[in-house]
């Protein structure tokens, strides 16, 4: 079946306009993001980052059952209702309140079993946060189903951005893992107290039986893949904590946390702004077989050169980032970074798969990743930190190769395409490489600071990249003119809002 092409000539338009807005929000979080991550490196130790990381792992993993997944299948169903928009806006507080209340009461167990006795008061502290997020639920997916990103880009880069001021300042104060701690909870309410004001739901404590029978119907397949998600994502974080203790923790978490940037901003910019754009062509395997093909294709350009690249500068940017005391995490940040293409494209077929109903699919495949990061990390960590990033590495290309082939399946892609997609990216890689790697070490060589040397690094690697999409020839790629068409796009509208800014 295909759809009307004028929807998905709307729907190409919206996802351009979606792109572009959280390409702002995401580049001023991210600058933010990373100025904080430098701050906060000066003035906590490694051992607050891993009480925290702790508290937070246990509550990332809770989190993905704050809604049972009905805020997301408000966003895939076709046809919605606004007795589908207020069961889900009571289900999202009945389940965020009870699990607030279940963290404070269950919090020492948790803190034992981590054997992070710290992380108890902070365990229960940070339970709001599950009723606070429950209240911004339907708002939240209300703008994603509309494609309204402009509004989400807003409210969350703000408040985001305060909540990182809160952090600062108390971390400044000497309040050590309690400044984070503080930087969550104003974040939160911040975010819920904005999206309440400017899109209020349907605030009804009621439930509508056949409405929560229709949610329900995609939201535990979704549930399922968010909780298998967040065991894959911190699973090791878990057997690391457990194993190696609070400041090896705090090692390893800051390593992935850093290699991890592009794939959340590949989530936050791309990834949300495609699962309602792809729910609505969910019926024109053409149209999501051209979609995977270029985001793939995407992807490979920029992030396969961008992981050699970070290969190579890994001791400047950690030492940038973080200080000069935390130089444990060099290597696993450079394994890490071997891993940039696989962790963000991974989640595009994932998307495919979701958006065209198959989610008990993408469940099944997101459980045994985690499997394979558990079991790999449990089996790994008698070499420590290092053993447990090449583990979780090779579950993450593992990931990669099977959801991807989902969304291959739902889409009509061939192997031979999909291979295709990643020719230009190992030739800029490539590229990178041969340039960087010689002209560091002389640098390194040379005493030059890690400032200089990231900076001309950086320049070399970006200079690569634009070359070399520039000089391709066209027969090297079917998506090569798009990709540059879209580039132009993107530039040409974020200058354009900035001359209307200064005019």
């Amino acid at each position: 079946m295909t759809s009307d092409p004028s929807t998905a000539t709307r729907v190409g338009k919206g996802t351009r306009r979606g792109i572009a807005w959280n390409l702002v929000g995401s580049a001023i979080t991210n600058l933010v993001r990373i100025a904080v991550v430098a701050v906060l490196g000066r003035l906590l130790s490694s051992g607050d980052f891993g009480v925290v990381a702790a508290a937070m792992t246990v509550m990332t993993v809770l989190h993905t059952i704050r809604d049972i997944g009905v805020g997301t299948a408000l966003v895939q169903r076709k046809e919605l209702t606004p007795e589908h928009e207020s069961t889900a806006f009571a289900v999202a507080m009945y389940v965020g309140v009870a699990m607030a209340i279940a963290m404070a009461l269950c919090a020492p167990w948790i803190g034992a079993l981590w054997e992070i006795p710290e992380s108890v008061p902070i365990l229960r502290v940070l339970g709001a946060l599950f009723a606070l997020r429950g209240m911004a639920t339907v708002s939240y997916m209300r703008c994603q189903r509309e494609l309204n990103f402009r509004a989400i880009a807003l409210i969350d880069t703000t408040a985001y951005t305060i909540g990182s001021g809160v952090s600062i300042a108390c971390a400044a104060s000497g309040m050590g893992p309690w400044a984070l701690v503080a930087g969550y909870l104003v974040e939160a309410t911040m975010m819920a107290g904005l999206y309440a004001v400017l899109f209020p739901a349907r605030m009804s404590m009621r439930i509508h039986r056949q409405s929560l029978r229709d949610l329900l119907g995609y939201g535990l397949g979704h549930t399922a893949i968010t909780i298998s998600s967040v065991l894959a994502t911190q699973g090791d974080n878990f057997v690391v904590g457990r194993t190696l203790g609070k400041v090896q923790l705090g090692f390893y978490t800051r390593a992935y946390e850093l290699v991890r940037f592009p794939s959340t901003i590949f989530q936050n910019v791309v990834g949300s702004v495609l699962f309602p754009a792809f729910a609505r062509l969910q019926d024109d395997r053409a149209a999501l077989a051209v979609s995977l093909r270029r985001t793939l294709f995407a992807n490979a350009v920029l992030l396969l050169p961008g992981g050699a690249a970070l290969v190579v500068v890994a001791p400047e940017a950690i030492r940038i980032l973080m200080g000069p005391h935390w130089e444990s995490a060099v290597l696993p940040f450079r394994i890490f970074s071997l891993t940039l293409l696989f962790r963000t494209s991974y989640k595009a077929g994932a998307i495919v798969a979701r958006a065209a109903g198959d989610v008990y699919a993408v469940a099944f495949v997101t459980l045994l990743y985690a499997a394979a990061v558990i079991g790999g990390a449990a089996w790994s960590v008698q070499w420590g930190i290092v053993g447990v990033a090449v583990s979780t590495s090779i579950a993450i290309v593992l990931a990669y190769l099977m959801l991807t082939y989902l969304g291959m399946l739902r889409s009509g892609l061939t192997w031979l395409a999909f291979l295709h997609t990643h020719d230009l990216g190992l030739v800029l890689a490539g590229a990178v490489a041969a340039a960087c790697w010689p002209l560091a070490t002389w640098m390194r060589a040379a005493n030059a600071n890690a400032p200089e040397i990231a900076a001309v690094l950086a320049v070399v690697s970006g200079a690569i990249m634009v070359i070399g999409l520039a000089v391709a020839p066209d027969r090297m790629h079917p998506d090569l003119p798009w990709l540059r068409g879209e580039l132009r796009h993107l530039i040409a509208r974020i200058g354009s809002r900035r001359r209307k800014r200064s005019s």
